[in-house]
């Protein structure tokens, strides 16, 4: 603590405590300790001069996500403690070379998104250099990349491919992993975009995250929100009833920027999406916890919220299991989000084709999944080895085929069994299938990936 004297014969004459920041050699000496907010460490984050920050404390200082409007004062800005150079994060590579892909692909030179493109990936290499590749900030440990040809499968609604490569390792990285070429989308998106909605319930039923955020720090349920591609309100309805939640530059909506995105569906037509993400309950799976008189029966049964009446504010639902619909008040209604265990349906994979399992109350969906983990698990404890002898098989194969470079190196070494994701046709060979060669990024001029990406980093009026 610094202080400073007050000249005697003043009002105070007395030794007044000054706030300074913190000296770097000092900060230096401390264990685990973040020089912005001067706690421990919370996911630490180093940078090439040494110094470790929080993650959140580093990316506040200077965001891990491209520039928008309201960040450019960030630009530039070094290490907080001894000046050196902050490289990009993996999100802004991955953003920038979204950015470079819809530039040469998507836009005609005397189009204004073009210089709109052209003008950002000039800032970015002003500030980084055009040599930044192996200097990127690692703020997680993902580690899953997701291959160029399982996107192109996925956009050709080739889901058996998807499901082998899912087959190949273990499920719970992999229906997480991103795409590096495609601003870090991945499988969930992918699936959704394309209108494969088992596939996104079966990514779902398996561990995948219904709030991975892309390179632009924007979440599933709100990147498929701006709908500038297409009619995503199915999917959007699913991602709900999940738990999913509106996501900007890897924080919870504001109230504000809701309102924006609101007004923004009402002017492209879609106004049952509009409806579902403005109200507190809309789209998601709620338990009945009261009801009016003559319904006690329904007491302790789930619903999906199908709309709000703003007019009476009450919400329309559809019973799970009877499909019998209600007007009921949110006081009647308690969220209750589906998960793995709790999921009232089931979508499971046999032979490398998914197959929906619907039930007749969650029970029986419940014990269900009980029993298939307790077979999962005896399976598993009577020949431990057999994923291993299935993954060089799978590799041998591969190697056979030519088609060993599709996939990614890094993966290899790190993935173990999918066992308990694929519960049929585990490890079924894959002869002669010769197609997904990796193709040219151009392969998305006209999916749809490029023009969401686009709005999602620049359009979207978002923070």
């Amino acid at each position: 603590r610094f202080t400073k004297l007050v000249p005697a014969g003043s009002l105070w004459s007395q030794e007044v405590p000054v706030a300074v920041p913190p000296c770097p050699e000092k900060m230096e000496v401390t264990n685990e300790c973040c020089g912005i907010c001067l706690g421990e460490w919370a996911d630490p984050v180093e940078l090439p001069c040494g110094h470790t920050f929080c993650a959140d404390c580093l990316s506040g200082w200077k965001s891990k996500y491209l520039y928008s409007l309201h960040h450019q004062d960030q630009r530039g800005r070094r290490c907080p403690l001894c000046r050196g150079t902050i490289p990009p994060s993996r999100d802004q590579i991955a953003s920038i070379k979204m950015t470079k892909m819809v530039m040469k692909e998507c836009f005609d030179k005397s189009d204004p998104r073009y210089e709109s493109c052209a003008r950002d990936v000039k800032e970015f290499e002003a500030e980084f250099g055009e040599d930044w590749e192996d200097t990127a900030i690692e703020y997680d440990n993902d580690g899953i990349s997701l291959p160029l040809y399982i996107v192109n499968a996925m956009k050709s609604r080739n889901s058996r491919t998807v499901l082998q490569w899912l087959g190949r390792g273990n499920i719970k990285d992999r229906v997480n992993a991103k795409g590096g070429s495609i601003g870090n989308m991945g499988l969930l998106i992918t699936a959704a975009m394309c209108e494969e909605y088992d596939l996104v319930n079966f990514l779902l039923l398996n561990g995948a995250d219904a709030n991975i955020i892309n390179a632009a720090g924007l979440s599933v349920l709100t990147s498929l929100s701006y709908g500038m591609s297409g009619d995503f309100f199915k999917a959007i309805k699913i991602l709900l009833s999940w738990g999913a939640e509106l996501i900007v530059r890897g924080r919870q909506m504001t109230s504000q920027e809701l309102k924006q995105l609101v007004v923004l569906n009402v002017r492209e037509g879609n106004t049952a999406v509009a409806n579902l993400i403005s109200s507190e309950l809309g789209g998601r799976r709620c338990k009945i916890v009261s009801t009016p008189n003559t319904l006690h029966d329904l007491v302790g049964k789930t619903c999906v919220v199908e709309r709000h009446i703003k007019e009476s504010g009450q919400y329309e639902v559809t019973v799970e299991f009877t499909n019998e619909s209600l007007l009921l008040g949110a006081d009647n209604l308690e969220r209750c989000d589906r998960t793995p265990r709790d999921p009232g349906y089931f979508v499971e994979c046999k032979n490398n084709r998914l197959i929906r399992r619907d039930f007749k109350s969650n029970e029986e969906c419940r014990a269900f999944i009980a029993n298939l983990g307790a077979d999962e698990v005896g399976s598993a404890e009577a020949d431990p080895d057999a994923e291993a002898r299935a993954e060089r098989a799978a590799a041998d194969l591969l190697a056979e085929l030519g088609l060993d470079d599709l996939e990614d190196p890094s993966t290899n070494a790190t993935m173990k069994g999918a066992q308990s994701a694929l519960p049929a046709g585990k490890k079924k060979k894959r002869g002669g299938k010769k197609k997904g060669r990796r193709r040219g990024e151009s392969e998305f001029k006209h999916s749809g990936y490029a023009r969401n990406a686009r709005t999602e980093e620049h359009g979207s009026g978002l923070g």
